[in-house]
């Protein structure tokens, strides 16, 4: 069991990246997957399944229609389940080798196979029966109730059993005790209809001083947390949950959605002048994220904070406007003299200085 495990680490490590292993939840074929790493028997596995819910469609334990599915499920699983919780969700059948649930069952009629998310019938008899309905199937040489009473679906995540390995290998399918508690995967007949929107600072944008982080956030399944990252760095979750009726109209089919944005002060002048990055994320109850990007300028004057106390003299500066900008010429700010762009901002409704020129003489 021990070199099983050491092999399945190999191929655990060979599929996950160098320091975190994959998400729990991935995609194929139009179809959401959420890897539950916490053991359960085959009809508790399935009883939780149909509790969740993803985007108003309900979970059930994976069906698997095709090999490129089943290979999907494979990697996925083995990408993210740690030694340990391999080593949690062996088979108690003498396979001596971890195995995950699927959804089919024999538990209503011996060898009549069906998938739980519709009752559809897919295998008839033991390991001499057939498919049924061209449906696919991978079973090793299974089913084959070895133990007496092996009603539930299982994947294998290695080759079974020592020391032959003559009876599955990694990926097939093999017919167990639904009691026996082990790793599952649950399916949703749908995609994430998360979505996010960023609308402050704008794409591009040239800030300084305090501004503002502002967009909004929806989910068919309650948003958990907006989290903000400048230039790769986390810098705090941001509040969430403020009136936005507009998005409400344009979503009314997500609960909340009127109750969607999200908004926060950041001092621009704590960075340095130059190009950065912004990174909103979002996250569901589901475990969905979604992020978006968005790349600004910021601009500074020689002190990072205007004090009450410093000089601040606009009675000598000139000024001319032309369409949306205005600019300010020789104001004293501080120590030192600036030439000052401004320019009109519809989703701040308000000027921004876009252009600081400091000037050389006092």
């Amino acid at each position: 069991m021990r070199r099983i495990l050491r092999q399945l680490a190999v191929i655990c490590l060979a599929l996950a990246s160098p320091l975190v292993l994959a998400e729990s939840i991935f995609k194929y074929g139009g179809h959401t997957y959420k890897i539950i790493a916490e053991p359960a028997s085959w009809a508790d596995a399935s009883a939780a399944a149909a509790e969740m819910q993803l985007g108003g469609h309900p979970g059930y334990l994976a069906r698997v229609n095709s090999a490129s599915e089943n290979t999907a499920i494979l990697e996925a699983v083995m990408a993210h389940l740690t030694e340990e919780e391999l080593a949690a969700s062996l088979a108690d059948d003498g396979s001596d080798v971890p195995f995950i649930w699927l959804g089919g069952s024999d538990s209503s009629a011996e060898g009549q196979w069906v998938w739980s998310d519709n009752g559809e019938q897919f295998w008839e008899g033991d390991f001499n029966g057939t498919p049924v309905g061209g449906l696919f199937t991978n079973w090793g040489v299974q089913p084959d109730n070895a133990t007496g009473d092996e009603d539930a679906l299982a994947m294998g995540l290695g080759d079974w059993p020592e020391p032959f390995f003559d009876l599955g290998t990694a990926g097939q399918w093999n017919d167990l005790n639904g009691d026996t508690p082990l790793v599952y995967v649950v399916e949703f007949s749908g995609l994430s209809d998360i979505r996010l929107a960023v609308d402050e600072p704008s794409p591009g944008g040239i800030h300084t001083g305090i501004g503002n982080v502002r967009g909004w956030a929806i989910s068919s399944n309650h948003i958990e947390r907006v989290e903000i990252f400048i230039d790769g760095a986390y810098q705090f979750d941001i509040p969430h949950g403020g009136a936005r009726g507009d998005v409400g109209n344009a979503y009314p089919e997500i609960e909340n959605s009127a109750l969607s944005g999200y908004a926060a002060a950041v001092a621009y002048t704590n960075l340095s002048p130059g190009e950065h990055e912004l990174v909103v994320r979002a996250t569901d109850s589901f475990g969905s994220t979604i992020e978006r990007t968005v790349n600004f300028e910021v601009i500074r004057f020689e002190e990072s904070f205007i004090n009450a106390t410093d000089d601040f003299e606009l009675g000598w500066a000139g000024l001319t406007a032309l369409g949306r900008t205005i600019t300010i010429y020789g104001a004293m700010i501080g120590e030192h003299r600036y030439n000052l762009t401004l320019q009109w901002r519809t989703n701040t409704q308000g000027f921004e200085i876009i252009r600081i020129q400091k000037l050389e003489y006092p």
